[in-house]
């Protein structure tokens, strides 16, 4: 309804039978089956009553208007609502639509339209261009409404009046002796307070306000208010008369615990609810949001250096906002001071504050309590005392220091950036404590400056800054860094910056057409003549594809005998099959039937499809091709399987540069009536067949080979070398598509382990020694699928 702020002149359209113009998927009508005393009958046409029936109209008619809707037209179900703000440019917008409507062969009841009017009944709203308020229809169906007499009525009541509140100023408190009748184990009695609230809700309905259209451009105003039970606020703006106009009302009751606030915090609780139910209209304001307190010491809200924990939080929400607090008076600020101030106002346990969380503070709100550094314990300080005095080199410096006339004139300016502490009679580095040659001791101070919370886990250039504010040793970066580089937990949780490591290694180009395939299944397709999958199977060499339909739980018998159906009576065997590591492909049927057919398997490894590259872009190719021609409920794919098979098989490959067809059969195939004559492709005999074929082949291998040295040039660019690992090395697995038993998979480890390699399976691919629940046999090494895990 706030799309309707400008509109001043409406026309409101009804759809005729607007279920009735959706088909029923052919094979489903039994589904919609009826009885009659003349016997069983099925609809044809969606009916009412059907779950998704609803929700498939609306995707329908949001279909249809799409590019219109929000800018001129709104739509729900089959009630549409078009709005302009002249009557030239409405008359335009109408003929827009209908236009659209007949295309879609949907027809309005022209006995239920209006056209042009400037005041229309919607969705149980009078709509003006002055505001919303309450269809009238409606309002005379509260006032007789007759007295609840069960718990049931009760819901049944309050039900039908919850959907007009934002209407009711004070509406959760006027009805709250109604609603306690609700409660559970409650017995049900009809009070005085009851009936006294029942029929003040009614006078409400037929006295309440036009709400005004909220105006994005114009300045918004929030009135707010707390009193010891309750708080409240109303959000305003001014129309063109120069008076303030509500737009909407808000009000609720305290909680036992917010009750126990200061009056402080309940003025401002009173701000931040307001804030967070009317923050669609309130984040992004083109103007400065007026909020009008009767609490004056908030006016310094925003510049408060103090915050107590619940303050700071409402802080952090609140800085999303562009807004003023401004003191006026509860005897100025009467509208929104009457709305915490009822006798009917009672605390009741189980409401909570909300307490949205936002990233940070803007700069000029954050005020710093308190300062800390990072400083070593005692025995720390006691150990670097130590040392020092048994570290020789160090021990020649101090002398040098306390005897500058002895040293070389050419070492005396470096000399100067030396001292000694006169407490703890350290030597110092342009006032950085000078720490002994001992590993041990580096390694305390780097976990105290790096691994604590306070530190941060950092990368190299922050932690070796944060150290080298007190601390000073030659080569300090490099330890730092190597430090960093090796620390398990930061390897655990962070992104790598790097290139991904891992360059291109094509699959061998097979000799001869069908004696390498490749296979995969497009899977949750809506269900077509039974089916809902497609395996997609494509000659590595020729590229020539067939797509097979299918369903998604088929076994892998079921499998093997739409395998020989569809291509062993066309190809033969073939000597090799890429796939992925499908379950269909793992079980041991299919494992046992390939092995007995002395075929061998050859399957990605895990979580690496680009072992199949081939297929998976042939499956984005069939996927667009049926995104083309598919109906709109999105059910007639299969019988369009062999014309796309045909499209791709006919299409010249950018890898070969011949098409599938002709890369198979020499000659292309004649899909055009207009096309007449011998094709020039066919060989004049059999002997020059075999021949132009063999030239063929052996062309479409070259080609491959080019193709293949140009995507490897191109991908190795961007690519690091694959490291070289060793058996019994401990390496670092990423995590990504592994998932734990943590709760949130966007703060979980990057990596797990280290895990040990157990021995090397292939160019490329290594077993480690994985723990059972993760249920992972080979692990692919591009792509940061692993990282050598060094002790430092």
């Amino acid at each position: 309804m706030d799309r309707l702020s400008s509109a001043k002149v409406y026309t409101k359209l009804d759809i005729r039978n607007a279920y009735h113009r959706i088909r029923i998927a052919k094979g489903d009508e039994w589904k919609t089956a009826f009885r009659t005393k003349y016997g069983l009958f099925e609809y044809t046409v969606m009916p009412f009553g059907l779950t998704n029936a609803p929700a498939s109209f609306q995707s329908l008619i949001n279909e249809t208007l799409r590019e219109f809707l929000d800018r001129f037209v709104v739509v729900y179900l089959d009630d549409i609502l078009i709005f302009s703000e002249e009557t030239a440019e409405h008359q335009h917008h109408v003929s827009l639509v209908l236009e659209k409507l007949r295309e879609a062969k949907l027809y309005a009841k022209a006995e239920k339209c209006e056209f042009d009017v400037d005041r229309v009944d919607f969705l149980g709203f009078t709509i003006s261009p002055t505001g919303i308020s309450m269809d009238q229809s409606k309002v005379s169906t509260i006032t007789a409404w007759p007295t609840p007499k069960s718990v049931h009525d009760v819901q049944v009541f309050l039900g039908f009046a919850n959907f007009y509140r934002r209407f009711i100023k004070d509406y959760s408190k006027l009805t709250l002796p109604i609603t306690a009748l609700t409660k559970k184990n409650c017995i049900f009695t009809w009070s005085s307070d009851a009936d006294a609230a029942f029929q003040g809700l009614k006078q409400a309905f037929t006295s309440a306000p036009i709400l005004r259209h909220f105006d994005p451009n114009s300045q918004i105003i929030v009135e707010t208010d707390a009193s010891d039970s309750a708080v409240a606020g109303i959000l305003s703006q001014y129309g063109t008369d120069n008076l303030l106009h509500p737009v909407a009302f808000y009000s609720r009751k305290l909680t036992i615990s917010e009750a126990n606030y200061d009056i402080y915090d309940k003025e401002l609780l009173a701000i931040v609810n307001c804030f967070e139910t009317w923050r669609h209209y309130l984040q992004g304001a083109s103007h400065q949001i007026i909020v009008y307190t009767d609490h004056k010491n908030l006016e310094y809200f925003a510049s408060t250096k103090s915050l107590n924990r619940r303050q700071a939080r409402w802080s952090i929400f609140m800085n999303s906002f562009d807004f003023v607090i401004t003191y006026r008076p509860g005897t100025k600020n009467p509208k929104a001071d009457a709305l915490t101030r009822r006798s009917d106002m009672a605390f009741e346990g189980g409401d909570s504050a909300k307490q949205p969380i936002q990233q940070m503070f803007r700069p000029e709100q954050l005020a710093l309590n308190a300062t800390f550094e990072v400083t070593p314990s005692n025995d720390l300080c006691d150990k670097i005392i130590e040392l020092s005095r048994s570290d020789t080199k160090l021990l020649k410096l101090i002398d040098l220091v306390k005897s500058p006339s002895t040293i070389p004139c050419k070492l005396r300016k470096r000399i100067k950036r030396y001292a000694i502490d006169p407490e703890s009679n350290l030597l110092l580095f342009d006032n950085l404590i000078y720490v002994p040659d001992n590993n041990e001791l580096k390694l305390e101070l780097l976990a105290l400056h790096h691994d604590t919370s306070l530190a941060g886990h950092f990368g190299q250039a922050k932690t070796c800054e944060l150290l080298s504010r007190n601390y000073y040793w030659p080569n300090m970066r490099r330890f730092v860094n190597r430090y960093v580089s090796n620390c398990p937990s930061c390897i655990r949780a962070k992104p790598s910056r790097q290139e991904t490591q891992g360059q291109l290694r094509p699959l061998e180009i097979p000799n001869t057409p069908w004696s390498s395939i490749s296979m995969d299944f497009i899977v949750g397709l809506p269900l077509s003549q039974n089916c809902d999958t497609i395996w997609v199977v494509v000659d590595r060499l020729t590229k020539m594809a067939h797509f097979i339909p299918c369903k998604d739980n088929i076994t892998a018998e079921d499998l093997a005998s739409l395998f020989i159906r569809h291509i062993f009576r066309l190809h033969g065997l073939p000597n090799s099959i890429v796939s992925d590591r499908g379950s269909l492909f793992t079980s041991k049927f299919w494992r046992s039937l390939l092995s007995l057919l002395k075929i061998e398997s050859k399957m990605s490894t895990a979580f690496h499809p680009q072992t199949d590259g081939q297929t998976e872009r042939t499956n984005s190719i069939l996927e667009q091709y049926l995104r083309m021609y598919l109906n709109y409920q999105q059910d007639d794919w299969v019988p369009l399987l062999p014309l796309a098979e045909f499209s791709y098989n006919n299409a010249k490959q950018a890898s070969t540069k011949v098409s599938p067809f002709l890369a198979n059969y020499g000659f292309h195939p004649r899909f055009s009536f207009l096309h007449k004559g011998a094709n020039p492709g066919i060989a004049a005999t059999s002997e020059n067949l075999c021949i132009t074929l063999q030239n063929l082949h052996k062309d479409l291998q070259n080609e491959l080979v080019l193709a293949q040295k140009q995507q490897a040039t191109y991908y190795n660019e961007h690519h690091r070398p694959t490291p070289d690992y060793k058996v019994g090395e401990y390496v670092y697995l990423s995590g990504r598509n592994i998932r734990t038993l943590r709760p949130s998979e966007k703060l979980d480890y990057k990596r797990l382990g280290p895990f040990k390699i157990l021995n090397k399976v292939g160019s490329h691919a290594y077993k480690l020694e994985l723990p059972h629940s993760m249920k992972i046999q080979w692990v692919k090494i591009p792509h940061k699928r692993m990282m050598i895990f060094t002790y430092f």
